[in-house]
C-alpha cells in the first residue's frame, strides 16, 4: 500500500501550493535576510546573552559563598547551644548543692540521680520554669526558678531557688 501525503490549501490568501507539508522551519518566506528582518538587532542579541552568562557565572561562585556563610551561621548556633546547656546544667548543679541535695553527674554534666530520703533516684528529665514578678508598663522581672525532676519511678521532685540564671 503506498500513502500519499497530499496538502490542500485553503482558496483564500494562498500564494503558492506546497509540494510537502510545511515543518515551520524552514519557513518558506523568501525573504533574503531573514534574520535581519527580526525585530530583535544584533546588539540587543549580544546584551542578552552576556545578561545571561553574568548571571550564570554570579551563581556558580555565589552559591558556594552563600553555603558558607550559612554553615557559619549554623556552627555559631551549635557553639551557643553548647554553652546555654552547660550554663544550664551548671545551675542545676548549684541549686542541688544550695539544698544539700546529693547527686550524680554523666560526662556531659547533666543530672542523672539525685538522693532523696537516703535512697538514689534516677532522673528521667529537668524542667526549669522561671518566676516571674510583673514589674510596671508589662516588663517582667525573674524572681526565681522552680525546678522540677522527674525520677524514673514515676515521682517528681520541685525545687524553688532563689538562684537565677546569668
Amino acid at each position: 500500500m503506498n500513502f500519499y501525503l497530499f496538502v490542500t490549501p485553503a482558496k483564500a490568501g494562498v500564494q503558492k501550493v506546497l509540494k510537502r507539508l510545511d515543518t515551520g522551519f524552514r519557513r518558506y518566506d523568501d525573504l533574503p535576510c531573514f534574520r535581519r528582518n527580526s525585530k530583535v538587532t544584533r546588539e540587543e542579541r549580544i546584551v542578552k546573552v552576556a545578561v545571561y552568562l553574568l548571571v550564570l557565572i554570579q551563581i556558580s561562585f555565589g552559591l558556594p559563598a552563600l553555603h558558607a556563610q550559612e554553615y557559619g551561621k549554623i556552627r555559631a548556633l551549635n557553639q551557643r547551644a553548647v554553652y546555654v546547656i552547660n550554663q544550664r546544667n551548671d545551675f542545676v548543679s548549684q541549686v542541688l548543692t544550695s539544698y544539700a541535695i546529693l547527686h550524680e553527674r554523666n560526662e556531659q554534666g547533666v543530672v542523672v540521680r539525685i538522693k532523696v530520703d537516703g535512697q538514689w533516684l534516677d532522673v528521667t528529665n529537668i524542667e526549669i520554669v522561671p518566676v516571674l514578678k510583673e514589674i510596671g508598663n508589662k516588663q517582667r522581672q525573674v524572681l526565681a526558678h522552680k525546678l522540677f525532676f522527674y525520677t524514673a519511678d514515676g515521682g517528681i521532685l520541685d525545687l524553688l531557688s532563689e538562684l537565677t540564671i546569668h
